[in-house]
């Protein structure tokens, strides 16, 4: 791997680390919610919330710094995410990809996504333009990736 690709694949090994870790944070602070739900200690429930809300972001953070570094490997361009489509063959292989990295396992990046019918020719990065770029995340004044996790 180039040097370039080297610290990518780093910093995605580091941003999955910490991501398992909020999963377990996540985990726990659901059950401290649940037990201070059924204590009906509105007090707990709003502090576990709170800390709930935090340790999301957080978590939606190194998600996406895995998807930058995911498309720093393949030497891509990352779309913004108005436009930002991900199918889900190349979700298999980001997991694929994140999973090889965090076992120490070669990395196969030669295999490229299949064209998508909106091709950003400028670019060359697979897009799919937004139905409703109103609704997008920059638009409203939010961050310019975002992870949609509706579906």
């Amino acid at each position: 791997m180039n040097p370039q690709a080297e610290e990518a694949a780093e910093r995605i090994r580091i941003a999955a680390a910490n991501t398992d870790k909020l999963i377990i944070r996540l985990d726990t602070l659901t059950n401290r919610i649940d037990t201070a739900h059924a204590n009906e200690n509105r007090e707990l429930v709003e502090y576990y919330e709170r800390q709930f809300a935090e340790a999301s972001a957080e978590f939606m953070g190194g998600v996406e710094a895995i998807l930058d570094g995911w498309y720093a490997l393949r030497g891509e361009a990352r779309p913004p995410a108005d436009v930002e489509y991900i199918p889900p063959e190349a979700l298999e292989s980001i997991h694929e990809t994140v999973v090889s990295l965090v076992q120490g396992l070669p990395v196969d990046l030669s295999a490229r996504l299949a064209p998508n019918p909106a091709i950003d020719a400028a670019q060359g990065v697979n897009i799919l333009v937004s139905p409703d770029p109103a609704s997008s995340p920059a638009s409203r004044g939010g961050p310019e990736h975002q992870v949609d996790v509706t579906g």
